[in-house]
């Protein structure tokens, strides 16, 4: 063995693991040492990494080659890896032909061993004899003890001498994971019959995996045998026919038949198998041999826990759904495959069926995409599958019309759960409210424990999957259901669901008392939105959710569903409905709190006078409104125009909402913000430091308003000179509002800007620099290059590079960030007056002193004479530019940091 401690690393497609155990056997044999991925690596380990140190540690690569394997995004990335490695060693990597393939390019040059057709014993002196000029010059010491199998594996290029199985699904994508659980599981008792169930939802995949199961790991057999379960008076028919394989003599009746072969396969071993798309245990309790074999049972009911072990066959992983579509349509972009994916629920029938219909019809993939949205439950019934029973639009029948027989009310429940979202269902839905059901699902629904069992009902035919207090049906399973139905029980139905959420939500969507149920409530109501327009109570269902979506701080999804909402109730009930007026509102905070200053305006603009008009100026959504205009007038131009409607705002907020109403506190934050940046920190510390005590206590410490007040109080601590308490405080506010929203939301964002301005100011520019680079290039991603927030960022990266001594690189963005200031905002805005500041002594002499004195007369009338920037502008115009940190000191005797 060389220093690199192993002398082959096997790399294989999952499909081709038999091939990959037989070849590793031989190396060892021949007194190599090998690593093999499922012989060494334990479930769960990191793949890629494992996968880098393996080759880092062998001398060989010996790559299983087949058409499986280079469609295998992992298998090529070895190889690319292993050629980086050493590109010029001669036999580092040894490509193994296991069936007619076309080596790619970039190792077709190398000589390769070719063992497609030959028999066990010519296999393994083929390959003996290549690998015997490359052997190392030491010989390598007996392989090590480890979890590699003791008894040899079988040789993977022949089939067992009794063999009845169908044919192998040649595009058969993923589920490795999968297929080594149930090898091990099968394989993990000593002389004694090993059952497993794989059990699941109709459509996702179980005969697929029984098959590819069957053909990767053939070579563990002696005898498989593949029986159709599905009608079981058939099930003896086809284990006669096993037995006259065997040449088990026939007895007087198929039964004594039976009864003799299971006898034969009780003293035999090395035999699997597989009943297919059973129903019960019953049907196949009778039928399973005593000896040491394996049977392998496929079932949409999970019920088979009594005959051995059982594992749920879930849907697709979104990577493996992904590279299914896009090997059976090469044109397919990926990020278009995701979206497809997403749609078809990573279901493999409907992807297999998807891709069908595209190769059929060469339709582009993305009118299919926008098809399927549009005509879901048409284009279910369409596209040719190979290898599935059926297409989807008749892939759960049976199973429909079996609990249509056995329990009405579980078909009803059915129904109303197509109507709802893809995503778990609490079962207080119905159980809370059984008045507004129809029988027989009234009475059921009354009675938790019966109620239950309904739900079992579904389980049992794998309609749905149950979650705690609640189950679940996939996207698609609800089309079908949704489809079934006539037009006028669609229209009762949907209504039914609709009054349902309206009489389960919480009446109060402030109140985190009802948040637990709003999450619950939320994906529904959402998923139901259109069909709640036309009713005043099933709107304030809608507006709820929204209201709930914006005091949790997912101002995006709020945004998501107000959009589509206040354009529908526009061209429904008017610009000037209160109901829309309400969305427009709802809108306009979303539209603040992602940053979109411009849209909020525009918005609230059109909205507020309307507001006044229709509602009258103290009511709840004219008020929302106000403070949402209020924001947008603190960003823009005028400032002075924000803090009169703030100073109208605030009053009439705490009179009708209380001094501590998410809305009132909305305000007052939007109130202490203009009051920063009219430089009057003093009071703005004071309205600041008040409103986030008690947003603290109504919202908890991490809500977005609570962050964004905190940003203001920390330029109100800086304009006054707390420096390091301000730092202090960015730090907090910053590391809980990426926690909390991630590093591109506004809050966060803004409380980096604020962080840099305290590190400039303390004279740490460096980390100011670092910082202030990563802020600018998340706002410019997710905000855009001229929000606010953006420019604030700028500038704060302006003033490190200069205090860097970087000046070309401030020069250039300070000069960008002035003009878009300029545009943007106004010359007097605090933001542009920051940016020119920054510039003033880059340029020549006279230019420069040209530029801050007129800054300075600005920053005199917009910000008066004791904001920061007004006072650092004092020094320059009858100066040399001082650092930030000096201008600190001025306020704080003690030393910047």
């Amino acid at each position: 063995m060389s220093g690199r401690g192993t002398d082959f690393f096997v790399s294989h497609a999952g499909r081709d693991t038999g091939w990959a155990e037989w070849l590793a056997w031989q190396l060892q044999e021949a007194r190599y040492s090998v690593e093999l991925a499922v012989w060494d690596w334990a479930p769960g380990e990191d793949f890629v990494a494992r996968m880098s140190a393996a080759l880092e540690r062998a001398d060989r690569l010996l790559a299983v080659c087949s058409e499986a394997y280079f469609a295998s995004t992992f298998s090529g990335a070895e190889l690319r890896a292993a050629f980086a490695q050493s590109a010029a060693a001669q036999g580092r990597i040894v490509p193994v032909l296991i069936e007619p393939v076309t080596l790619p390019a970039l190792y077709a040059p190398l000589i390769h061993v070719d063992l497609t057709g030959l028999d066990e014993p010519a296999a393994a002196a083929r390959l003996r004899a290549r690998l015997t000029g490359g052997r190392p010059t030491a010989a390598p010491p007996f392989p090590r003890a480890g979890p590699a199998p003791t008894d040899k594996p079988g040789f993977a290029g022949a089939l067992p001498a009794v063999w009845k199985v169908p044919p192998r699904n040649p595009r058969f994508t993923g589920r490795d994971g999968m297929l080594t659980a149930l090898r091990r599981r099968l394989h993990s008792g000593e002389a004694t019959l090993m059952v497993q169930a794989l059990y699941g939802l109709g459509g996702v995949g179980k005969t697929q995996l029984a098959l590819e199961y069957a053909h990767r790991f053939a070579a563990d057999y002696d005898l498989v045998w593949w029986i159709d379960a599905e009608q079981p008076v058939l099930i003896p028919d086809q284990l006669a026919g096993l037995a006259a394989r065997l040449d088990v003599p026939p007895g007087p009746t198929v039964t004594d038949t039976v009864e003799r072969l299971l006898a034969e396969l009780r003293v035999r071993d090395r035999w699997l198998l597989t009943f297919d798309n059973a129903e019960r245990p019953d049907d196949i309790a009778g039928y399973r041999p005593a000896g040491a074999g394996h049977v392998l049972i496929t079932s949409r009911s999970p019920g088979w826990g009594a005959l051995g072990g059982r594992l749920e066959v879930d849907v697709l992983a979104r990577a493996e759904t992904i590279a299914l579509l896009r090997a059976r349509i090469p044109a397919l972009e990926e990020e278009l495959a995701d979206k497809l994916a997403a749609e078809l629920g990573d279901l493999p029938l409907a992807a297999a069926q998807a891709a069908g219909y595209l190769e059929q019809t060469d339709l582009p993939p993305v009118d299919y995409l926008r098809r399927f949205r549009e005509h879901r439950a048409t284009l279910l019934a369409r596209g040719e599958v190979v290898s599935y029973s059926g297409r989807i639009h008749t892939a759960w029948a049976l199973s429909l019309e079996r609990l249509r027989d056995q329990d009405p009310g579980a078909v009803r429940l059915l129904e109303l759960a197509a109507f709802l979202a893809p995503e778990p269902i609490p079962l207080s839905l119905f159980g809370g409210h059984p008045e507004l059901l129809d029988e027989p699902l009234r009475g059921t629904a009354a009675d938790p424990d019966a109620l239950a069992d309904t739900v079992g009902a579904l389980i049992g035919y794998s309609l749905a999957r149950r979650s705690s207090d609640a189950f679940q049906l996939h996207r698609l399973v609800q089309a079908v259901i949704r489809h079934r139905l006539p037009p006028d029980r669609q229209q009762a139905t949907a209504e039914q669901v609709v009054a349902l959420l309206a009489a389960t939500a919480p009446s109060h969507p402030e109140d985190p008392a009802g948040w637990a149920a709003y999450a619950r409530l939320a994906p529904h109501v959402l998923a139901t939105a259109p069909l709640c327009d036309r009713s005043t109570a099933t709107r304030q269902l809608v507006l709820g959710t929204t209201r709930y979506l914006q005091a949790r701080g997912d101002s995006h999804g709020s945004r998501a569903v107000c959009e589509p909402l206040l354009d529908r109730w526009r061209s429904l009930l008017g610009h000037d409905h209160p109901d829309t007026l309400a969305a427009a509102s709802m809108l306009a905070l979303a539209l603040l709190l992602v940053g979109e200053t411009q849209g909020v305006r525009a918005l609230s603009e059109d909205t507020l006078p309307r507001c006044r008009r229709v509602l009258g100026p103290d009511h709840p959504t004219t008020l929302t409104t106000a403070g949402a205009l209020m924001h947008a007038l603190a960003w823009s131009r005028e400032i002075e125009s924000a803090r009169v409607l703030g100073e109208d705002t605030l009053p009439r907020c705490r009179r009708v909402f209380g001094p501590d109403h998410a809305r009132t506190l909305t305000a007052a934050t939007a109130l202490a913000f203009i009051l920063v940046q009219q430089g009057e920190a003093e009071q703005a510390r004071a309205l600041g430091q008040d409103t986030l005590q008690r947003c603290r206590r109504v919202l908890g410490p991490d809500h977005a308003t609570v962050l964004i007040g905190e940003t203001v109080l920390i330029v109100a601590l800086l304009l006054l000179g707390e420096v390091e308490p301000a730092r202090d405080l960015a730090e907090d506010t910053l590391l809980r509002g990426r926690r909390a929203f991630g590093p591109d939301h506004l809050a966060p964002l803004l409380a980096a800007t604020g962080l840099t301005g305290a590190l400039l100011l303390l004279g740490d520019a460096e980390q100011a620099r670092a910082l202030s680079e990563d802020t600018l290039r998340r706002c410019r991603r997710a905000l855009g290059p001229d929000i606010p927030a953006t420019l604030w960022a700028a500038t704060g990266l302006t003033l490190a590079q200069l205090l860097l001594g970087e000046v070309e690189e401030a020069r250039a963005l300070g000069q960008d960030t002035l003009q878009r200031g300029r545009q943007v905002l106004s010359p007097d805005h605090p933001i542009t007056l920051g940016a020119a500041g920054a510039l003033t002594g880059l340029g020549e002499v006279e230019a420069a002193r040209a530029l801050a004195e007129d800054t300075l007369r600005r920053c005199r009338r917009a910000l008066g004479p004791n904001h920061l920037i007004t006072r650092y502008m004092t020094r320059v115009a009858v100066t040399d530019p001082p650092s930030l940190g000096d201008e600190a000191a001025e306020d704080d005797p003690s030393p910047p940091r």
